[in-house]
């Protein structure tokens, strides 16, 4: 009777992880985001991804930046695979400052996954200027 006990259990325990659910990259192609502030992102933001389509939502209410700085980013994801897409900004529903207009010409920012904890990723972002790489990195969570 208590190997029987013994094998329901470890059953129910084995079927229990098969069915939790993690997250994996093409979870985070579509949906609401937010990158949380930290050491190189000084305000939290918001991302509202739909397949190629990217918008940034950037918000100080708390006037961080000594002005009233809220601003709106549109841009347009070339996804290379389900963990890896290059980001550049959309001119067609924007002005583009010089240095979007910059990022635009040296072919976008390449961001790659690093690893997903919970429900954010990590991310690192790399910009390549007449052959020297410039890098960043950071997190985006599911709302």
């Amino acid at each position: 009777m208590k190997k029987t006990t013994i094998l329901i259990v470890i059953f129910l325990l084995i079927g229990l992880k098969i069915n939790a659910q993690e997250l994996t990259c093409s979870d985070f192609k579509n949906g609401n985001f937010y990158v949380p502030a930290d050491n190189e992102t000084i305000l939290p933001y918001k991302i509202i991804r739909n397949g190629n389509q990217q918008t940034e939502i950037i918000e100080d209410p708390k006037n961080i930046l000594g002005t009233d700085y809220n601003k709106t980013a549109y841009e347009i994801i070339e996804w290379i695979d389900d963990c890896t897409y290059r980001l550049k900004y959309d001119e067609s529903k924007m002005e583009l400052t010089e240095y979007q207009k910059f990022l635009n010409n040296n072919n976008g920012v390449l961001n790659e996954l690093v690893k997903i904890e919970g429900k954010c990723f990590y991310f690192k972002s790399t910009l390549s200027v007449n052959g020297e790489t410039q890098q960043m990195t950071g997190k985006i969570c599911k709302e």
